[in-house]
């Protein structure tokens, strides 16, 4: 039951006031005060942060290695392209010759597939009004999540294809060469294990074995590898008297003018190649993904862009499916692009 207290107050006058019955209890058993028996409760003496501290991912690298091609439309089923090549000579004749060589051209089509590549988020009624009662951007979050696991997708089949769809990636096609680096004085392949000098030489075989395998057409540009090795050859001075890394002399002598910003480090090539020849080796790739002549000699082909369509209820659920259109990672060129292996 209740109880009243008279007290004096700072004025001297004798004040009276009544105390509730939960205190007046407590004062009878020389109780100390809890969060139940307090004038707050604990949650409403807890700050939270607007701020949200999200579970971090690393970057998926396709998009920003190799660039996106959208011819097609979303309705488009196979892309083609054609190749020709010329058929031509020339010989010394006479005046009065009829049987002039003849020159010509041929031709050859390459096509592959475009499939349909789904997506979907949903949320229930009961969903919505906890988001709306906690403030929370539950669609904003769900259509992230599921922007993320489309990238996914498209990031995994640009490297390593998807034979069940029959879709290519960078290490299934097999028209791209990989070809073992020399292994050191020291009987070993591995950078960590070879001269500065033997790495180097690496780098610069290379890029030479490109140019002068394609009689000069295709001149390397760029220079992708793990992230490890990267960080290996610019850390790593050329000698004990030097004061230039590995790779900062490589990019001031190369004669394709590489430089530092067109030596990539990539996590996809963390744990070397997935698969085929050289599976498990570290690698690093030699590439120009231009011709002379401008045109593409790589792409991404997604002839339509994830789209997500009008919401969909069923029963007390909203669903937001999503749809893109992909055709793998295409090559016009496998001269372009070299892998080597065992560094």
């Amino acid at each position: 039951m209740s109880r009243k207290v008279k007290f004096i107050d700072e004025a001297g006058v004798e004040q009276e006031i009544t105390l509730r019955a939960d205190i007046a209890r407590l004062i009878d058993q020389d109780t100390r005060l809890t969060d139940d028996d307090g004038i707050f409760f604990q949650r409403q003496l807890e700050a939270i942060e607007a701020a949200t501290y999200d579970v971090l991912y690393p970057d998926l690298e396709a998009r920003s290695c190799f660039k996106t091609n959208t011819f097609g439309g979303a309705g488009a089923r196979t892309l083609t392209y054609r190749s020709f090549d010329r058929i031509g000579k020339a010989q010394v004749i006479n005046a009065r010759a009829i049987d002039l060589p003849k020159s010509d051209i041929s031709g050859k089509e390459y096509s592959i597939s475009v499939k349909s590549v789904g997506v979907a988020y949903d949320y229930d009624i009961d969903e919505i009004a906890a988001a709306q009662m906690a403030g929370m951007p539950l669609e904003a979050r769900k259509t992230m999540a599921a922007r993320r696991g489309y990238e996914e997708y498209i990031n995994s089949v640009v490297w390593r294809g998807d034979a069940d769809a029959g879709l290519n990636g960078l290490f299934t096609i097999s028209e791209i060469r990989r070809i073992p680096v020399a292994a050191g004085t020291s009987g070993q392949t591995a950078w960590v294990d070879k001269t500065p000098d033997e790495v180097i030489a690496d780098l610069t075989n290379a890029c030479g074995d490109m140019y002068a395998g394609t009689k000069k057409i295709h001149a390397p540009k760029e220079i992708w590898m793990s992230t490890l090795n990267w960080n290996y050859i610019f850390s790593t001075p050329r000698s004990p008297m030097s004061d230039k890394t590995i790779g900062d002399y490589f990019c001031e002598n190369n004669q394709f003018g590489i430089k530092k910003d067109n030596i990539k480090p990539l996590n996809e090539l963390a744990e070397g190649i997935p698969m085929g020849t050289g599976a498990g080796s570290g690698c690093f790739i030699i590439l120009n993904q231009t011709t002379p002549e401008g045109q593409e000699t790589v792409r991404i082909r997604e002839t339509l862009p994830l789209q997500f369509l009008p919401v969909q209820l069923h029963g007390l659920v909203y669903e937001v499916p999503g749809r893109g259109r992909f055709a793998g990672l295409e090559v016009t060129y496998p001269r372009a692009i070299d892998i080597w292996y065992g560094n």
